[in-house]
């Protein structure tokens, strides 16, 4: 790109990042209201904002309603890849055109915690959201969000899986839908907690740390600060034809050993998956993985994040070429939170990794990814979130963003 069109797009993305900082503040008009109408109780935690909707007496079985619903408003420049969609609500385009406009998303989850015993829990999750798959935003775009989910208006099950306790140290979680952190006895990392790009909120180890779904089922013990997990999450489980843990299916194990103290968590992780591989060809999703991740908190403020993680495809490309994407790689990723920034109850976020696994090629660019944002937090229940961020791909135009986001917690 010539310095001109860099200048361009900069001037861009300033533009639009001014004109979405707009609803901030004119939020914050609105914050003395609701501070004063909800009176002095606006530090109380998430949880026990919700502990109204729980049946805590004696009898069981009691049921928690949690539901969240995120509002993102915002958009790209430097997206113009063939075969991608046009964004919602801004009908067809050529291929040739930059998906540069602002756009308007949600996504909404309905979440029920049952416990029969008391010490055991059935989650199911309900989901809404419209997302296009391949829009920038979107879970197969070039810069996927966190909060992205693609259902096409239509509400879908999203999660369903049981957790009980066998004993005093070992607790088994099992289900037909769920992803691969909610079998994990830690998760290693304390940024953002609310994420704004996927790749950064993989603990560093984007591979080990996939973040997979379907069928799973882990078990996790744990004595006093150390705490081990083993875990299996199939993909194609639910095809009669396939099922899991099978030679075709998608399965993917993890191991992980955490030890967590009172100010740093730290952990390693080994994840190898196959995806259905049967004949031993180059496959990139085919791989053993390994990551260490950790998190440090400076005080009752500050925390620090970071991870690295490897990965080893089964099978390489041979010959290795730049061309030949099949090799080793690795990942990183480093997170800074910073709670009660300038103002008591918002937080101030800065993270940075790559992109995508780094291949050691001759003329591979080594691409970042980074985001730095800020919670302004309206009430109890109410966060808004201006993001700006970059995100590199190798031998790409680079992606220029930013976004607001508005989490509303009921």
């Amino acid at each position: 790109m010539t310095s001109f069109a860099n200048f361009a797009s900069a001037l861009r993305l300033m533009k639009l990042f001014a004109q979405l900082l707009s609803i901030p503040a004119a939020l914050a008009f609105m914050a003395p209201m609701a501070v004063e109408a909800g009176g002095d109780n606006k530090h109380k935690g998430h949880h026990d904002h919700h502990s109204s909707h729980m049946n805590m007496g004696n009898s069981y079985p009691s049921t928690m309603f949690m539901g969240k619903t995120t509002f993102i408003l915002g958009g790209v420049d430097g997206v113009s890849d063939s075969g991608m969609s046009g964004m919602s609500g801004m009908g067809g385009m050529s291929s040739s055109e930059e998906k540069d406009g602002t756009v308007f998303h949600y996504d909404t989850k309905l979440m029920f915690m049952t416990s029969f015993t008391g010490q055991d829990m059935l989650k199911t999750a309900v989901r809404i959201g419209n997302f296009g798959m391949m829009e920038p935003f979107g879970m197969m775009g070039e810069a996927r969000l966190d909060t992205a989910f693609s259902s096409s208006d239509s509400l879908q099950l999203h999660k369903a899986y049981y957790q009980l306790p066998v004993g005093d140290d070992i607790q088994v979680t099992f289900g037909p839908k769920l992803r691969q952190d909610d079998l994990l006895g830690v998760w290693p990392s304390t940024y953002p907690g609310d994420g704004v790009l996927f790749v950064l909120n993989q603990a560093g180890a984007n591979d080990t740390y996939s973040k997979k779904m379907g069928v799973g089922a882990g078990i996790t013990w744990s004595h006093e600060k150390l705490v081990a997990s083993a875990l299996f999450v199939s993909e194609d489980a639910s095809n009669p034809s396939i099922g899991f843990l099978s030679d075709q299916g998608k399965d993917h194990i993890t191991t992980q050993l955490a030890w967590v103290d009172e100010k740093f968590t730290l952990a390693a992780a080994y994840t190898q998956a196959d995806n259905g591989n049967t004949d031993d060809s180059p496959d990139v999703n085919d791989y053993s993985s390994y990551g260490i991740s950790g998190s440090y908190k400076f005080g009752d403020d500050y925390s620090l994040s970071a991870g690295i993680g490897w990965k080893n495809p089964e099978n390489e490309d041979s010959p290795d070429t730049a061309m030949n994407k099949v090799e080793d790689g690795n990942t990183w990723s480093v997170g800074f939170i910073w709670n009660n920034a300038w103002i008591e109850g918002n937080k101030f976020g800065f993270g940075i990794g790559t992109a995508e696994t780094h291949r050691d090629d001759s003329g591979y660019e080594d691409p970042l990814a980074w985001e730095s944002f800020y919670d302004f937090r309206v009430n109890d229940s109410v966060t808004v979130t201006p993001v700006i961020f970059v995100v590199e791909k190798d031998g790409k135009e680079d992606v220029n963003g930013a976004l607001v986001k508005t989490t509303f917690n009921f």
